[in-house]
């Protein structure tokens, strides 16, 4: 599983905002809509794959992957990109931060068992409190940091009593099986192969759900969404589509996942289970986006206010965003929500 990736932030450049919806090409008449994405075993991977964004959205879609989030976020403020999606919270609250124009519109998925703190068995380490003065290996640029820093902060723990050593998910595994690390933070399937090799998970990403919630979401330049909601209504409306085919057809499911992802079906449904994702009623709760005066104190307000503190206390912003309720737009769902029902 890729994770959402933080490299670059520090270099994420404010460009003109030439937002738009594209020209149309040759003799059609549908306008040209760009949607970003990243890897990830989700419905999304099946909209994309079943053709949704073209039906619901009424557009001449492309859709275009991005190894990165800062680079997708670099095309979303130049307006060359009108939807990215499969972004974590830490990059996207330091987008906002350094004023790209966008607003969440879909709360994707969250992560729960697919990350998460593994330790050797017979290492001493039992508890986060016995990570003081021990080494945890992780990938500087993730959302790891953001994760582990949480939980020692939530245990009362000094981050400076723990060393920290960057290292690829690879050479965390070979690391593991000659003794040089005993502890790793890190996701799928690298953590089940320590964890399979003499290791046990201490923490996951759901045992800090309240306080450090790791989302994929969904964003659209809000320029482009304030002249085209139409457009970011059928955008809801694929996505939503892609959950409702997951839960009615899972087997084909999986094999879309694998297709776009490039792995197996077996390993999409394994990686997919330590995700959850969302419905479009769920959308407007308090566990996602909320809707109303509940999105202040909505879960995915909560990610990426609390996002933004860590990047602000590790200096990778200068400046807090004073209300990140702001950047949750529900509306978009709501609308689709409100013309469903009868």
């Amino acid at each position: 599983m890729n994770k959402r990736w933080m490299s670059g932030l520090m270099v994420l450049p404010l460009l003109a905002i030439v937002a738009g919806c594209g020209s149309a090409t040759g003799a059609s008449s549908e306008p040209t809509v760009t949607i970003g994405y990243e890897n990830a075993p989700d419905p999304e991977a099946v909209a994309i794959e079943q053709n949704f964004f073209q039906k619901y959205m009424h557009a001449h879609v492309v859709t275009k992957y991005f190894s990165s989030g800062p680079a997708a976020l670099t095309a979303l403020a130049s307006g060359s990109l009108n939807f990215m999606t499969t972004l974590g919270n830490p990059p996207t609250a330091s987008a906002i931060a350094k004023g790209v124009p966008l607003k969440v519109v879909w709360a994707m998925e969250r992560y729960t068992t697919a990350e998460g703190l593994v330790v050797k068995n017979g290492s001493g380490i039992t508890s986060l409190k016995s990570l003081e003065g021990k080494t945890v290996a992780l990938v500087t640029g993730s959302t790891s940091p953001f994760e582990l820093y949480t939980a020692l902060k939530n245990a009362h723990i000094p981050q400076s009593s723990v060393h920290i050593e960057n290292m690829s998910p690879p050479n965390m595994v070979a690391a593991w099986k000659t003794g040089r690390i005993q502890a790793a933070y890190v996701w799928v399937p690298f953590m089940s192969q320590m964890q399979q090799d003499g290791g046990h998970i201490l923490v996951y990403d759901q045992n800090q759900a309240q306080t450090a919630p790791i989302f994929n979401l969904a964003v659209v330049n809000s320029t482009f969404a304030a002249k085209y909601p139409s457009l970011v209504e059928g955008f809801i409306r694929a996505e939503e589509a892609g959950v409702t085919f997951f839960k009615q057809h899972p087997n084909q499911a999986y094999q879309d996942m694998a297709k776009l992802n490039g792995i197996t079906a077996a390993q999409a449904k394994a990686q997919a289970s330590g995700l959850s994702f969302t419905t479009l009623s769920q959308q407007l709760t308090s566990r996602r986006m909320g809707h109303g005066a509940s999105v202040a104190s909505s879960l995915v307000t909560k990610s990426l206010t609390s996002a933004a503190q860590w990047l602000h206390t590790q200096g990778t912003i200068t400046t807090m965003p004073s209300n990140m309720a702001q950047y949750v737009d529900p509306s978009f769902a709501q609308k689709v929500a409100n013309s469903s029902n009868p």
